[in-house]
């Protein structure tokens, strides 16, 4: 399943030039602190992007919008974003990133980084962490909020590893936390404005976020998941709502992907209601882009279904009465 691309693009030009700013300034500090680090690191990083340039890797149309989320509310605060301070929230968020994946990638053990190219990690959260320095020392209520974002996505990722079937209640509980480092940028901006008010409503808007985007990556990927056993919400509800006869694969054709879609109608809902609460216009914009894209490709979707559902019918065995 592959999401048709938003009608517009959400990402303003200088927002792009400031992420590419960003890979060139890791690359850069990374060759002259450690080069031979730098070679390993550096191919992993254009591997992740498959041969796109890296900074697109997090400017795509189904990015989980890290970087537009500050800007949008450093400029609801202040009228326009501050290239200076956006620059290192940028650089910070895109190594922030690279470490939770590194680890990520390691622990799923499908495409795991090369041994080289592990210390990078060092690299990566030092990085991610000392570039907020120049802004708030220490005692600063800034680092209360990074560690409660760092430790939750740490967590979720230790529970995560742990096989077995994820209930709902689960998922709802551990979905945001799989991005709570997207709530550190967050923080630095409520903090360097003096508005703390507005970091409670931003986060709680992020865990709605997270879990709709983490309900769409499972459905996305349910193929490659069942493969390698990967536990997931949508997996384990096609476990559980499977027919005795049937399969996980025939639910998921067959009543699976409509399933998936209507629950992140409904919570899509949810997003807009808090995106209109939040009094930031560009961010209704592109959960209304998102929303409109996604019903599309359900549309087409689900006619190149039809023929698979009737196979699954023809092949289901028919008891006798």
């Amino acid at each position: 399943m592959v999401v048709a691309d938003l009608a517009q693009d959400p990402y303003p030009p200088a927002l792009r030039s400031l992420a590419a700013a960003a890979i060139a300034r890791a690359r850069r500090r990374l060759k002259k602190g450690a080069p031979t680090l730098a070679v390993h690191t550096v191919a992993w990083m254009r591997a992740l992007s498959r041969g796109a340039p890296p900074e697109a890797y997090f400017t795509h149309a189904r990015a989980f919008p890290m970087l537009l989320l500050p800007w949008w509310l450093e400029a609801m605060i202040r009228g326009s974003p501050a290239p200076a301070f956006q620059r290192d929230i940028l650089y910070s968020t895109i190594t922030g990133y690279y470490f939770v994946r590194m680890i990520d990638d390691l622990m799923d053990g499908e495409h795991p980084p090369r041994s080289e190219s592990l210390p990078a990690l060092i690299f990566f959260h030092t990085e991610f962490q000392q570039t907020y320095h120049r802004y708030f020392p220490y005692g600063h209520p800034f680092w209360g909020a990074f560690e409660d974002a760092s430790y939750a996505a740490a967590e979720t990722a230790s529970r995560d590893a742990a096989p077995g079937k994820i209930d709902r209640a689960q998922f709802l509980a551990t979905s945001a936390r799989k991005i709570a480092g997207a709530k550190v940028p967050l923080a630095a901006v409520c903090h360097r404005y003096e508005r703390p008010d507005l970091l409670e409503p931003w986060s709680a808007f992020v865990d709605l976020l997270g879990r709709w985007h983490q309900m769409l990556n499972d459905m996305h990927g349910w193929s490659q998941d069942l493969g390698r056993g990967t536990s997931t919400y949508f997996l384990s509800e096609a476990s559980s709502r499977a027919e005795a006869e049937g399969s996980v694969a025939e639910w998921v054709v067959t009543d699976g992907f409509a399933w998936g879609m209507e629950e992140l109608d409904i919570w899509m809902e949810d997003l807009l209601v808090a995106a209109r609460q939040l009094d930031a216009p560009p961010l209704v914009t592109y959960l209304e882009a998102r929303r409109a894209a996604l019903r599309f490709e359900w549309q087409e979707l689900r006619r190149s279904l039809v023929p698979l559902e009737v196979l699954a019918s023809a092949l289901r065995p028919h008891t006798s009465r």
